[in-house]
Parts: C-alpha cells; structure tokens; sequence
C-alpha cells in the first residue's frame, strides 16, 4: 500500500476543502432556482479550473432538489445557442420557469457577444431577452427552429429576439470574470470589455474557482476516493495507486482532470498488463 507523504495529506485536506465550496455554491443555486417568487439575482456563475466537474456538481445539486432543469452546451456555435433558446422558449408551457445550465459558456464572454449576455441576466426580470441584432439566414438553423424563426426575427429590422424572462442560467466556465479589483490599472478597448464583464459578473452569483498544484490533486484525489469518480476501480490500492501516479508526474501531464483519471481507471481494468505504458504514452508530455 503507497504511504502517502505530508505534503500530499495536506494537498488532499486543501482540495477538500475546495471543493466543499463548490458543492456549497451549486447547493444554494438549486435553492435559488427553487424560489419562483424571487426576482433578482436569481443566476449562478461557476468559474475558473478546468476539468474538476463544475457542471457535474451543479447538475447533481439540481437533481437533489428535485429542479427541473436543461443543459445546453455553451462551447456550440452562436446560432446553435440561438436555435436551442427558440427550441426552448417555444415549447415550454407559458409562466414556467425553466433553469438552464449552461456549460462551458468561454464564448459568450467574447467581446462581440458579452452585451447578448448582459440582456440574458437583466435583473429586471421582463427585460431579460437574448437580442442579436444582425441580419441572419434560415440557412443558420435546423429545420425544426426555421419553422419558428418568424415568430422571433424580425427580418425588416434585422434582430432576433428571444424572451428570457422565465429562465434561470447555471453558468460554467473556464474563464473567471474580472472583479473592481482587477481592471483597475486597466485602460481602452481592454477595460471597456471587462467593465461589461464586470457587470455581467455584478448580476449573478459568482464562485471562482482557482487552484494551485497541490489543491488541483487533492481535489481530483477527493473526487476519486470520497465520491466514487475512480466506480470502476473496485480496489482502492490501485485508486491510490493511480492518484499518486498523476502527483509523481504532474508536471508533465497532458491534462488533469476528473476526465482524465477517470480514463485512466479504465485503462486498468482493460489493459491490466500495459496500462502503466499507456499512460506514459497516452497522459505525458515528451
């Protein structure tokens, strides 16, 4: 059995603690989506430290409240998003709030769309709208939204709007929005679009997750002893065994992720007698 050093116990302390806040934060966001008769500052940001299952924790959290809820992937084209909004709005029932998780949203904080957010978040709730101002083409989207396109873009104006008043956002994201401290010293272009971050980031209710070397491992050493991310491993030698691996070699690993020790797990259970080469090949930088 691996002894594990100090610095490692200590690493594994950090990270639980960590990610405590996250499952903390995704708690009280489900609370929020619950309380249809609150108004404002209804939506949760999460972000920062990629791979640590941000939008698993908040997915999770949502269930457990029994919150109904819809994810989109945030990473799709603009017009994808476009599409799944009139998707949604079109076919809920009227007067339903509707809590949509948005994952891996780093493109909506692009210049040319971070004002599109800031209406999304209004918190004025009847003025929440997804609004793009620009002539479009039917050609954009799947069959089943170019029925409904009429009924959202105006095409004498050149603007497509879509009501988001009864939607609540669950947003992920590996960007973390800059706060009043950090644009500061900012000057131009640059601050101008942090300062529409900055707002985006004043409307919701944010959690920053930033993490170092030894609370990264320790996460990922919580995620997979703790909360059964490594279910495929039914020997918690080869857990730890697997864990102290990613610590040993960090610094040369490809990437470190829940994903990732999670591949790496089945890779024993496939592979018995080669999985040490295929992670060498497979998870290390040369």
């Amino acid at each position: 059995m691996i002894k594990l050093s100090t610095e490692q116990r200590e690493a594994i302390q950090a990270g639980q603690a960590r990610r405590e806040r996250l499952v903390k934060e995704a708690k009280r966001g489900a609370k929020r989506a619950t309380n249809l008769d609150r108004k404002v500052y209804l939506d949760t940001l999460i972000s920062g430290a990629p791979g640590v299952g941000k939008s698993e924790h908040v997915k999770r959290q949502l269930s457990n409240y029994n919150v109904p809820f819809i994810e989109l992937t945030g990473n799709t084209s603009l017009f994808g998003l476009m599409g799944q909004l009139i998707l949604l709005h079109h076919n809920k029932p009227k007067g339903q709030r509707m809590v949509i998780v948005l994952d891996d949203c780093d493109f909506m904080f692009e210049a040319k769309n971070v004002n599109m957010l800031k209406h999304m978040t209004n918190t004025k709730i009847e003025e929440r709208t997804f609004e793009y101002s620009k002539k479009i083409s039917a050609g954009n989207f799947t069959e089943s939204v170019k029925d409904l396109l009429p009924l959202y873009y105006n095409e004498d104006e050149g603007k497509l709007t879509i009501p988001c008043d009864e939607f609540v956002f669950m947003i992920t994201s590996n960007i973390i929005l800059p706060d009043e401290i950090s644009i500061k010293d900012m000057t131009g272009a640059k601050k101008q679009r942090a300062q529409h971050l900055l707002a985006i980031r004043s409307r919701m209710n944010p959690l920053d997750i930033e993490l170092n070397k030894s609370e990264k491992w320790g996460w990922l050493y919580d995620a997979g002893i703790n909360d059964n991310a490594l279910y495929m491993l039914d020997n918690e030698e080869d857990k730890i065994y697997l864990l102290d691996w990613v610590w040993q070699n960090w610094n040369n690993m490809k990437e470190t992720s829940v994903r990732t020790i999670q591949k790496m797990g089945f890779e024993i259970i496939d592979e018995p007698e080669d999985y040490k080469d295929n992670w060498e090949l497979d998870y290390l930088k040369y």
